[in-house]
């Protein structure tokens, strides 16, 4: 047995066989990475983002760039770890797939998963209740709009990743642990913001939660040398940004989009669009978390359970700092944004509105009913599984990649340059049909005496 339980109000949950808190996380890791990667090789996107990190993935560490990849708005993101984390997935995972660009898929979805079971853990030992960090878990992992990027190599999914593991951290009070513990945070938490500027938000609550609670107790000394830490890390890790900068003679801005509006909105030319903003991030909680049903009443429900949240937890700043700060700082972040709102930059974002709903939930019935309820909500989430992993997998996919695949290595094993590779059937526009042969070793020589078709049935034949 087992209840929901304040940890600050000194109360602790009944005993758990000790098997489950090994059990438990290991099934969450193993279910979610296949759910993530099921015949990947068969349906990978291979598009502009994957082909162009992938192959500089693919060489030497030396020669990864200092900066991040490039925005659809022009800039790029502010550092490398995007491209470090990519290359160390095509190091240790890479290799068992041929280094063909669906192993990237595989490592970013592992370390996806990771972040999935270290938030179970987290949560269960916040709340004391398997059945709420569960529900969490089930939750986030099959949000079919997540669970249909979770394997593709992109980078706010990777920033998800990282924002989702910096907030485990929070609530496993990582916080309280010597400062080296805080640097750690802060490092994953920054290390989000570069691989996606969009994870902002929730580094911010991550940044709050380490400093708040030596603020409230006026131990200013403390707050002081967590925020020297902070500092010295997001500092240290921007050193390679300088260098490019430096490198650029500072004239090569990553984020002039983003400068632009807040300089817009600052000089009164842009309108303050809280408006909007709202709308937008409750748009994208309700198609990432409620799909495939609609959620017409997603708004008030974030807004009732925000406020639940903060007037039952006033006493915890710590978990409303990782809960409800980062969802009020992304919907005034992005009131500043003069560009369009896409559901997509608002998916590191979505841990903290789901613990916010189901924390807020548990809250309004008695305590002698919490666990009925926490079960309730968990079974209610396993029982829509099916329905969302239906409806995930019609999200679009890739399929021809299996073909090209097939067709790749055939081609590969005549040894021999080819001109071309030309398939006989259509093609997302940004995809390179020549680039897995390249991966597999093949060489394109424009020179070259033969050039391959591919038939939609995967067939290859040769022509002069």
């Amino acid at each position: 047995m087992e209840t929901i339980v304040d940890n600050k109000a000194g109360r602790a949950a009944l005993p758990v066989a000790a098997w489950w808190r090994v059990a438990l996380p290991a099934a969450t890791f193993l279910l979610t990475a296949i759910a993530r990667t099921w015949h990947i090789n068969r349906h990978f996107a291979m598009l502009e983002d994957q082909i162009r990190d992938w192959g500089i993935a693919l060489g030497p560490f030396t020669s990864l760039p200092l900066v991040g990849p490039p925005t659809h708005f022009g800039g790029y993101t502010i550092g490398p770890a995007p491209y470090w984390i990519l290359w160390l997935i095509r190091v240790v995972v890479g290799p068992w797939f041929d280094n063909l660009p669906h192993g990237g898929g595989v490592g970013q979805a592992l370390l996806y998963s990771g972040a999935d079971a270290l938030l179970l853990i987290a949560l269960w030992k916040r709340t004391g209740s398997a059945w709420v960090a569960l529900a969490a878990i089930v939750l986030l992992a099959t949000a079919p709009f997540d669970l249909a990027l979770s394997a593709v190599v992109w980078t706010p999914v990777v920033a998800s990743a990282l924002a989702r593991t910096a907030t485990a951290l929070i609530l496993l009070d990582w916080h309280r642990r010597p400062l080296a513990h805080a640097a750690v945070i802060a490092a994953i938490a920054w290390s989000a913001v570069q691989t996606y500027t969009g994870a902002i938000f929730v580094a911010l609550g991550v940044f709050a939660a380490l400093l708040v609670e030596e603020c409230a107790r006026r131990n200013w000394r403390a707050a002081v040398s967590r925020a020297w830490v902070i500092a010295a890390v997001v500092a240290v890790l921007q050193l390679p940004y300088l260098i490019h900068q430096a490198a650029q003679g500072f004239s090569h801005p990553a984020m002039g989009a983003v400068t632009g509006s807040i300089a817009g909105v600052a000089r009164g030319s842009s309108p303050l669009r809280i408006t909007e903003s709202s709308a937008a991030y409750v748009h994208a909680v309700a198609f990432i978390e409620f799909s495939p049903w609609s959620a017409t009443a997603a708004g008030w429900i974030l807004l009732v359970c925000a406020a639940v949240m903060t007037v039952r937890y006033r006493d915890d700043p710590v978990l409303l700092a990782v809960t409800v700060l980062p969802q009020l700082a992304a919907v005034a972040g992005y009131a500043l944004w003069a560009g369009d709102l896409q559901d997509y930059y608002y998916l590191s974002l979505m841990p903290a509105a789901v613990i916010t709903i189901l924390l807020a939930l548990t809250t309004f019935v008695p305590a002698r009913a919490a666990r009925v309820a926490a079960v309730a909500v968990c079974l209610a989430a396993i029982v829509a599984v099916p329905a969302r992993l239906r409806f995930a997998s019609t999200l679009p996919r890739m399929p021809e990649y299996e073909i090209l695949v097939r067709a790749s290595r055939q081609i590969a094993q005549r040894q021999q340059p080819i001109r071309s590779i030309e398939p006989q059937f259509p093609l997302p526009p940004t995809c390179d049909p020549e680039f897995i042969f390249r991966v597999l070793g093949g060489r394109i020589d424009r020179q070259a005496e033969w050039r391959a078709q591919i038939a939609p049935d995967g067939r290859v034949s040769y022509s002069r």
